[in-house]
């Protein structure tokens, strides 16, 4: 049996003994160990009975879980609890998330009739205090290091500027053809993902208008965007499965890197180490600090897409057609144990509290790097991406088996 048949098996495993677990109590069930590296990355999975879209750490390991759907929501974890503490009342169907230094929550979120806007929340509001008036369609926010909001306007081809602190867009800038995600390096260059063209616009900081243009492809659909703490970008291809890196101050791609199947999103820990969501074969890619090659693929929910780092260097990933999110942990180092994918049961939904053991509510606990959290699907893509990885998963419906560390080659 073959190692994709043996993750099926596991998984289907892993769906029995959790329903075992509603009639038994919460408990975390092990799984066998997939990886054979001694320092492999754990990960692990509890429901949360949220839709789950958007996601951002806070600069204490707070997160933030848009729940997607008429009624909204943005579910609030503190850090190493598994179940949400409150619950942040914003617009209809909130989705993209951004946090400035400063602890702002910025929501892209809906009116009643339907208008885009971007919902602001100050530091340990319940609600939002006011909402920014912007172009209908979906937008992606980005928090720059010097607290601006910037906003990709994929249907105007621009990126929005809103300064620290203000309620209206200082500047736009033109960028390319559907900009569906921007980053913004610690040195302020921005950089925003151009889908249809195949592109990178460059930005240089504070300037009105680009400085250059990058090609990735003309056919391989860049999506997700992320700049790592030394300068170097990376960005993910939906339709050649692979990540282009870009070079600090690069006019042109350095180099390739071959990932799973449809890679729509990307972050960059602060260590430099690169994280990949695969979206149609179910899997993170982790990419260390200048490597050529993927060092270790993650096993998540299906349909991964949106990611964060926290505080403490996990990685959160929005799993939408699993309805639930992947916590990844910082591996090891050095030689050790080779730690094991675990599953956490449901933990009720916002708001449900777990008794401890003094009778009073205290939330789950999270085992010491075992990060992870579930929840509910949500589709919604910016731009094109959904209708080209449903492409990308037809596809691999109809190839044969393969190993499963063929899937981090993008085969």
């Amino acid at each position: 049996m073959n190692t994709l048949l043996l993750r099926r098996a596991f998984r289907a495993t892993t769906a029995l003994l959790a329903a075992a677990g509603l009639l038994l109590g919460p408990a975390v069930v092990a799984l066998p160990a997939l990886a054979n590296d001694a320092t492999a990355h754990d990960a692990a999975e509890v429901g949360i009975g949220l839709q789950p879209l958007g996601v951002v750490s806070a600069p204490d390991g707070t997160l933030y879980v848009s729940d997607y759907h008429w009624a909204g929501g943005v579910a609030v974890f503190e850090p190493g609890k598994t179940r949400a503490s409150r619950t942040i009342t914003v617009g209809r169907f909130p989705s993209s998330l951004a946090m400035t230094k400063d602890g702002t929550l910025y929501v892209l979120q809906t009116t009643d009739s339907g208008q885009a806007q971007i919902g602001v929340v100050s530091a340990g509001k319940a609600t939002t205090d006011f909402a920014i008036a912007v172009t209908p369609g979906n937008h992606w926010l980005t928090a720059g290091p010097d607290g601006s909001l910037f906003v990709a306007n994929p249907a105007e081809g621009s990126v929005s500027v809103v300064p620290p602190g203000r309620t209206w867009t200082e500047r736009t800038i033109q960028a390319g053809p559907y900009p569906v995600e921007v980053t913004v390096a610690n040195d302020g260059t921005l950089y925003a993902a151009n889908e249809y063209e195949g592109t990178v616009t460059v930005v240089p900081a504070g300037s009105p208008s680009p400085s250059h243009t990058i090609s990735v492809g003309a056919k391989a659909h860049p999506h997700g965007i992320a700049a790592a703490p030394d300068g170097t970008v990376y960005v993910t291809n939906i339709l050649t499965n692979d990540v282009a890196v870009i070079e600090k101050d690069g006019t042109e791609v350095a180099r390739r890197i071959p990932v799973g199947g449809a890679p729509q999103e990307v972050v960059a820990a602060p260590d430099g180490t690169v994280y990949v969501s695969n979206s149609s074969n179910n899997t993170v890619s982790v990419i260390p600090p200048g490597a050529d090659a993927v060092a270790e693929t993650i096993p998540t929910g299906e349909d991964p897409g949106r990611m964060a780092v926290r505080a403490d260097g996990s990685v959160v990933v929005v799993n939408r057609g699993g309805r639930s999110l992947t916590v990844i942990g910082t591996a090891p180092e050095g030689p050790g144990p080779v730690p094991s994918p675990a599953v956490v049961p449901d933990a009720g939904g916002p708001g449900a509290e777990a008794q401890g053991s003094d009778g009073g509510s205290s939330g789950a606990p999270m085992t010491p790097g075992l990060p992870v959290i579930a929840a509910a699907a949500a589709v919604v893509l910016l731009g094109g991406a959904g209708a080209l990885i449903a492409v990308a998963r037809r596809r691999r419906k109809v190839q044969p088996d393969v190993p499963a560390w063929t899937l981090s080659q993008g085969q």
